[in-house]
């Protein structure tokens, strides 16, 4: 954004300095030729500037549509997945080929939780 700021502020001191220049072109005869190129390119750069802002709208608007189809995406395989591990089991190795990853089976068996440990008694008669 801050580019195209700073573009902006550019076509304005070129429009600044044109309309500035204009009354003094019969003193300056020799300024002719680059007035009439810089508004030549002052016409060119708000075109530009406008195609620009519209390319902007449509990368965002194309942006969102990108993640909102990466997000059906992602359901629908999380979807499909599940429904694979209930058909082949959680830790078959037949799921490898779909793309989906089978649980873990390690040597040490199922997990242990860990163990809830009690606070320590409070001491009803040291009253602070």
């Amino acid at each position: 954004m801050r580019k195209a700021q700073t573009f902006a502020k550019k076509i304005t001191e070129w429009e600044l300095l044109n309309a500035n220049i204009k009354p003094h072109l019969q003193d300056m005869p020799y300024l002719q030729e680059i007035v009439t190129a810089l508004e030549a390119l002052i016409a060119e750069a708000k075109g530009l500037d406008s195609q620009q802002e519209v390319a902007r709208g449509q990368l965002q608007d194309l942006t969102h549509k990108r993640q909102e189809t990466e997000k059906q995406g992602e359901t629908l395989r999380r979807r499909a997945a599940s429904h694979l591990k209930g058909s082949f089991g959680f830790t078959s190795d037949d799921l490898v080929k779909f793309g989906v990853r089978p649980r873990k089976t390690g040597p040490r068996g199922p997990r242990k939780s860990k163990p809830v440990t009690e606070p320590p008694p409070v001491n009803p008669s040291s009253k602070a």
